[in-house]
């Protein structure tokens, strides 16, 4: 997924109201210091009574597993002490980096010695720790290599987990280990895990789930052998480079293929599920079972315009080969149909719910087995995902920008359509995290102007306390004279109402002229323009701020929170509409009295730098300056999934491809240009900065290039971040 760059470390927002600036912002203390660091209850899992949850706290030896009371927000008992998880034979106890209970919450299954493979991916040594005994187990032979993916069985008698691209599964009363599939292999064979691009566009990492009995494995297996490789070079302080070699389908080239099994554990028998279709260029991006033991996947064409869920019923073992895939919906689109995480199976078997644009807003449906979809929201706004299904309570939990595209705010609904109900504070971005059984949830909550606030609520509102206030994080910010985001809104030239927000300098002379850097990501259905806090990207804004630059972030068409027809817009031309609203963007500021109209510059990291690139070359006379970091310069270089979802395919759109390649713009370029690119980027890859140079020169346009050798889409790790902001700042300073 085409995503801006992720800001690693800790979370920082803005207070309001400001003062004067009384101390100056550097990238050092943005970067490289916790001074503006924000408190968060982080990490929780409410447990199966719904009245508690549990953290992973830091104690005084190491990380601590506490467990808190939703009543109170109190800490009730210490459940763990990591000081004490020491595996036989050895002197030093784990470092817990993650944790999950079994069902019946009697077991822990404990993860260390992460290695992170791709965005979400990574390699771990699990623990199995008894609750009663206080035993640690490994899961495996951690002599072998690491594992992936492991979890527990719904009744906890179990687990499972991926090795080497095979399926093992885990008898924990011995410890037994059967090896579920035996041809998996590294660029050939995955089965339980998927490939990149499926964890990439789809966020689909684990590619096998549990029957509700814990009886039955269905699992994907990828063959990627016909999927052609990509090579990656590392440099590490090593005499000769070393090459890292993956699979990655580009736009129009072969995809794995894919297919769904099912493993019974009482025979040891694999199944092969019918897929209710003969075609084999098919994505199946969600898959599992149904409360009532059925299995269940989502089907899609190539092209993503098609969706359709089936559903499998299972017979015992001996009856496996007759199975049929029965449809139980479809949605097509003339453009394209997103795949989200918003589909619920029902548990009394009658259907499920999950979000759709069909009405030309997303909104919640309920689906049932037998009949039509029922809207249970509409209206002239998005909800933004489900959270879960109340059904004791029988309503629906969800997120929506229902105020205003830029507010999120939490929302329930009843099964039936009624009783449409707000549950966090109005306005500003809420997240909220529910306890089983729906009776509580945590809420945190911020604005462009005010610093996160937890709170602990009942499941239908009401405020119990305020877990987190960050009142040293707002005066610390108020000591820096961060200044307040202003939200406008503004027509363009086409007559399309853009929504924005701008930041001036704390001492704002609306009689003086200020050179203005436009920050922007510009991707199908993202957002920039949100009332919530902004992290490090804020305080570098505010930064710039002090350095005499008006910071402004706008919208274009294609983004998301205002309805399907606004966001397809760009569907086979990416980059057409969002560049020409950029543009006009820059021309309406150019017109307001205390802008600059000739030092106006552009931003952009990912998506957001190939918006940079095509607005300094496209916009040549508009924009001065532009800086474009990990940017795609031509969609035939991006992969299939994303590309061809919102391009189809390039053999039939190559016009749609070229005309919006900056590669193919470059002669128009006048202004100052900085290209930025990690190495070892392996989302998007450095040959988009390649031969964007190669055509800059080709054109003899001068432009300046920097790049981070074995650094990846995010461009992060020790003191690469300070470095990266540093080079931009001064970079801005002496062009724009």
């Amino acid at each position: 997924m085409m995503q801006r760059s992720l800001v690693l470390g800790v979370a920082l927002c803005l207070a309001a109201p400001f003062a004067t600036a009384q101390k100056q912002l550097t990238n050092r203390d943005i970067w490289a210091s916790p001074l503006f660091s924000a408190e968060y209850v982080g990490g929780l899992a409410s447990m199966n009574d719904g009245l508690h949850y549990t953290v992973l706290d830091e104690g005084e030896a190491g990380a601590v597993l506490d467990q808190y009371a939703y009543r109170t927000g109190q800490k009730v008992a210490t459940l763990v002490d990591g000081a004490t998880l020491i595996p036989a034979g050895q002197r030093e106890p784990i470092a817990i980096e993650g944790y999950s209970f079994s069902g019946d919450e009697k077991k822990l299954l404990f993860e260390t010695g992460t290695e992170p493979i791709y965005r979400y991916s990574y390699y771990a040594h699990h623990y199995v720790y008894d609750r009663a005994s206080k035993k640690l187990a490994p899961l495996s032979d951690v002599g072998k290599a690491k594992q992936r993916l492991a979890t527990f069985s719904p009744d906890g008698s179990r687990a499972a987990f991926v090795r080497e691209n095979d399926l093992y599964v885990v008898e924990l009363a011995t410890m037994k280990e059967t090896r579920v599939t035996t041809d998996g292999a590294w660029n050939k064979v995955l089965n339980g895990a998927t490939d990149w691009v499926y964890e990439e566009e789809f966020t689909l990492v684990q590619g096998y789930a549990w029957s509700p009995d814990g009886g039955k494995l269905l699992f994907l297996r990828s063959d990627e052998s016909a999927v052609r490789e990509f090579d990656m070079t590392y440099y590490k302080d090593q005499l000769y480079p070393s090459e890292y070699r993956f699979k990655y389908p580009k736009a129009g080239e072969v995809n794995s293929t894919v297919s769904l099994h099912v493993y019974d554990i009482t025979s040891a028998t694999t199944a092969t599920l019918p897929l209710g279709t003969d075609e084999q260029d098919i994505y199946i991006p969600r898959l599992g079972f149904t409360p009532k033991g059925a299995a269940w996947f989502m089907r899609m064409n190539r092209l993503q315009n098609e969706k359709v869920i089936l559903m499998v019923d299972l017979p015992p073992a001996g009856a496996m080969a007759k199975l049929t895939a029965k449809e139980i919906f479809r949605e097509t689109s003339k453009t394209y149909v997103e795949v989200t995480d918003d589909l619920h199976f029902l548990a009394d078997g009658s259907g499920f719910v999950l979000t759709s644009e069909r009405s030309g807003w997303n909104h919640v449906y309920h689906v049932p087995l037998k009949g039509e979809p029922k809207a249970l929201t509409s209206g002239a706004w998005d909800v933004v995902s489900v959270a879960g299904i109340d059904e004791k309570g029988k309503r629906v939990l969800f997120t929506a920008a229902k105020t205003a595209p830029e507010d999120q705010e939490v929302w329930s609904v009843g099964l039936s359509g009624k009783g449409l109900k707000q549950l966090s504070p109005a306005g500003g971005h809420n997240e909220a995290e529910f306890s089983k059984g729906f009776q509580y949830f945590i809420n945190t909550r911020s604005t462009a102007n005010d610093v996160p606030v937890v709170t602990l609520h009942e499941g239908q509102g009401k405020l119990v306390k305020q877990l987190k206030d960050n009142l040293r994080l707002k005066q610390t910010l108020k000591d820096y004279g961060v200044v307040r985001r202003e939200f406008f809104q503004f027509t363009t030239p086409a007559g399309v109402q853009l929504r924005g927000w701008m930041m001036k300098p704390s001492a704002f002379d609306a009689t003086k002229k200020y050179p203005v850097l436009m920050t922007q990501y510009s991707g199908p259905n993202s957002n920039e323009v949100l009332d919530k806090f902004d992290g490090r990207d804020l305080l570098w804004h505010s930064l710039l701020n002090q350095k005499g630059y008006i910071v402004v972030c706008v919208d274009p068409r294609g983004t998301g929170h205002r309805g399907r027809d606004f966001r397809h817009v760009t569907y086979g031309q990416l980059g057409k509409y969002e560049t020409e609203d950029q543009i006009a963007a820059a021309q309406w500021l150019a017109q307001q009295a205390y802008v600059d109209g000739g030092r106006i510059g552009i931003f952009g990291w990912s998506y957001g730098g190939y918006m940079s690139s095509l607005c300094i070359t496209k916009g040549a006379d508009v924009f001065k300056a532009a800086i474009a970091v990990a940017p795609v310069s031509n969609w035939r270089y991006y992969d299939t999934i994303y590309t061809e979802r919102y391009m189809g395919l390039p053999k039939d759109n190559a016009q749609g491809y070229d005309d919006n390649s900056p590669i193919n713009h470059v002669d128009k370029l006048k202004g100052n240009y900085l290209l930025i690119h990690g190495l070892a980027d392996d989302n998007v890859h450095y040959q988009n900065a390649a031969e964007m140079t190669l055509a800059l020169v080709k054109a003899n346009k001068p432009f300046d290039q920097f790049v981070y050798p074995d650094r990846n889409h995010g461009i992060y790790g020790g003191t690469t971040r300070l470095h990266l902001f540093e080079l931009m700042t001064k970079w801005l300073e002496e062009k724009l």
